[in-house]
């Protein structure tokens, strides 16, 4: 074993950089960085750099995948991997008072109600991670192959959140289906079951996701039916303007696919629609369908950190992980429209 000497001044500098030296990886706490000794045969560190590409890249405009991921499941960050959950009674808002009994009469007390309930729980944020083994021969000639495959890691734990958080809202819904054609109202449909669903909330479910299929349905029904209303309908794509016609916080179209068989991709959402809640800056009392509770990465770098391993002479491991958790908050007052 070969010992690296620096002086106190120098040893404190890097500490006050947040780099710790140390000969015991595995006491070390995570996101530290330590230089092995030379009898080990891997040199692990965490690439800052990479780390900043990482959150960088998951908040670029234009990500689908992020994006459907957050409208669907909306952060909740948090610095500890331990969150509690207050959990409160849905229908305690909405308990009826006869009217009666709020008028108080001459040396009377007021009408008491009971406390509002609550419970707590606490959850345990889950590490995730993926990792790419590289050949150095194949990376000649590619300068920038460490953000290549960092960018691809991400899209790839990106795709298996949305993945997993479609089936929890698909899990939790009401199933319909219907067809859109020349004789069908899509949107007025749509505005009846957001109603059906305040029935059951107290509110009107705040977020409609449309498949790239159920969108192009929709379309095609009011095109097809050739009246000035229908007409002017179908005029109406935009995320902003189905939102106005549904009287709803917001709508998306997705378009986002992964690759069901080795032959053909298949739409995440595709001829269904999707009617939740999900608000991105909730207060105490949040009323969003699912949540996705997500840890700071490495330095505070954003939601992901970057590692890469030496494995010898011709092999690099290059990592992606974060610490994320998607929770079903409520399941009332979600809906999965299939359209024919």
């Amino acid at each position: 074993m070969k010992a690296i000497a620096l002086s106190n001044a120098r040893q404190a500098a890097l500490a006050s950089a947040g780099v710790i030296l140390s000969n015991d990886w595995g006491a070390m706490s995570h996101g530290a960085v330590c230089l092995a000794n030379d009898s080990l045969l891997r040199e692990t560190e965490v690439i800052e750099e990479l780390t900043l590409f990482a959150a960088s890249y998951d908040s670029m405009v234009g990500n689908g995948l992020a994006r459907l991921r957050d409208y669907i499941a909306p952060p909740r960050p948090s610095t500890s991997r331990i969150v509690r959950l207050t959990s409160y009674n849905e229908n305690e808002p909405w308990e009826f008072v006869d009217y009666t009994r709020v008028k108080r009469g001459i040396l009377a007390d007021f009408a008491e109600v009971r406390q509002r309930t609550a419970s707590k729980t606490d959850l345990q944020v889950p590490n995730r991670g993926l990792t790419v083994i590289l050949d150095r021969d194949e990376l000649k000639d590619k300068p920038e192959w460490q953000q290549s495959h960092t960018k691809w890691l991400i899209d790839l734990l990106n795709r298996a959140t949305v993945l997993e958080g479609v089936t929890l809202l698909e899990g939790a819904a009401i199933q319909e289906a219907t067809t859109w054609d020349a004789g069908s109202n899509p949107d007025l449909e749509i505005r009846n079951w957001v109603l059906t669903l305040a029935n059951t909330t107290g509110f009107y479910p705040q977020n409609v996701a449309y498949g790239d299929l159920a969108h192009l349905k929709r379309q095609a029904a009011y095109e097809s039916q050739l009246t000035a209303g229908s007409l002017a309908r179908s005029l109406q794509y935009t995320e902003e303007q189905l939102a106005v016609a549904l009287s709803v916080s917001s709508v998306l179209i997705n378009a986002e696919r992964y690759q069901a068989t080795q032959a053909a991709k298949q739409e995440i959402i595709g001829s269904n629609v999707l009617l939740f809640t999900g608000i991105k800056d909730a207060g105490p009392m949040d009323p969003s369908n699912m949540v996705r509770h997500v840890a700071t990465g490495a330095y505070g770098g954003g939601e992901y950190a970057v590692y890469i391993t030496e494995l010898g002479i011709k092999k690099i491991a290059l990592t992606v992980e974060n610490y994320e958790y998607l929770h079903v908050q409520h399941t009332t007052g979600v809906m999965q429209l299939a359209v024919n």
